[in-house]
């Protein structure tokens, strides 16, 4: 998110806002805490060059996403930081990341592989449950295809099929498990070049979430993003499908909308909170579960037409979740990684 020189970091700071929203505030106050030994450092490796350090704190410092790998639990956050647990969240332990590039995202279709994905275009894969990582792409490669972006999501099918999507309209495809990568810029229906925050598939089908309320849905028959415009002109954080035909898409201001019909029609669902929504999980019973900037977890049990709050434990601003089973939630935020009991309750 931040970069390492000081003509970047405002630019990334601005985008990154758009993203994470009050909570940025948090995270530069972070930042002006250590700029000045960082401004003062005689020499400077760029962060895709220098793995992440070790770090006691590590499952507490700010995570943002968080997913499950077998019964393993897998979060990702700020320089690089991987954490893993084995024992439902009792402990934790930092993976070994070849990169302190900071990471906004991570998915695993096996118990085994696994990509995350971040700052400057860097894509990581694992093979081992996300103990250790290889980079498998990074500036440099991501500057062929035309400039540096920032990958701010990850999905993949199966452990060959996957989609990195990031700023700018960049997204690439690949069918080899992440060896090779294809542009498929010009398969988006994107011509403003605004940016993709997310993409998510499921019986619904396969769709990109983004910048002026925009979602695209993949056509199976011409594989390209068809560009579906939504009652919202904000921007929009992420999409959660449930069911065959059931989608919904989340961003700033509490901004929440529910398309029953794969996105041909919209209607607005109220949720009660101004904040920011960063998340979103379809849980195992078909219950349905966002989570706010201001701490907030918000429940559905009728395919998301109407939500009630739920009080969490431990609340902190949050910037992800994942349905773990049994009726627990994995949460990430500003204070690391966390986890929740929701009962298994229609």
């Amino acid at each position: 998110m931040f970069a390492d020189s000081g003509e970047g970091v405002v630019m990334d700071f601005v985008r990154w806002a758009a993203r994470a929203g009050a909570l940025a505030v948090t995270l530069v106050v972070l930042l002006l805490a250590v700029w000045p030994v960082a401004a003062t450092t005689p020499a400077f490796t760029h962060p895709q060059d220098r793995p992440a350090e070790p770090s006691a704190q590590a499952a507490l410092s700010p995570l943002l996403a968080v997913t499950q790998a077998g019964t393993r639990i897998v979060a990702v956050g700020l320089r690089g930081h991987i954490v893993l647990s084995d024992d439902g969240g009792r402990s934790w332990r930092q993976a070994a990341v070849p990169v302190s590039s900071d990471l906004l995202a991570v998915s695993f279709p096996t118990p085994s592989q696994g990509w995350a994905v971040g700052h400057g275009g860097v894509v990581l894969h694992s093979a081992d449950g996300g103990a250790t990582w290889q980079r498998q792409l990074g500036g440099e490669a991501a500057s062929a295809e035309g400039g540096t972006p920032s990958f701010l999501d990850v999905h993949f099918e199966n452990e060959r099929t996957g989609y990195v999507v990031g700023t700018f309209n960049r997204i690439l495809r690949t069918d080899d498990g992440g060896k090779t990568w294809a542009p498929w810029m010009d398969r988006t229906d994107n011509p403003q070049g605004l940016h993709f925050y997310a993409i998510r598939g499921g019986a619904a089908g396969l769709y990109l979430a983004g910048e002026q309320g925009m979602v695209w849905r993949l056509d199976e028959a011409t594989q390209r993003f068809v560009a579906i415009p939504t009652p919202y002109k904000g921007t929009l954080f992420g999409l959660v499908t449930a069911g065959r035909d059931e989608l919904l898409v989340f961003g700033m201001r509490g901004s929440l909308f529910r398309s029953g019909d794969r996105g041909k029609s919209w209607a607005r669902i109220p949720t009660g909170s101004s904040a920011g929504i960063t998340g979103g999980a379809a849980l195992p019973d078909g219950r349905l579960l966002l989570v706010n900037q201001a701490g907030g977890l918000d429940l559905s049990g009728d395919r998301g037409q109407n939500f009630h709050p739920v009080k969490p434990a431990h609340p902190m601003p949050y910037f992800g979740v994942a349905a773990l089973g049994g009726g627990r939630i994995g949460l990430v935020g500003a204070q690391g990684v966390r986890l929740e009991a929701l009962g298994t309750e229609p």
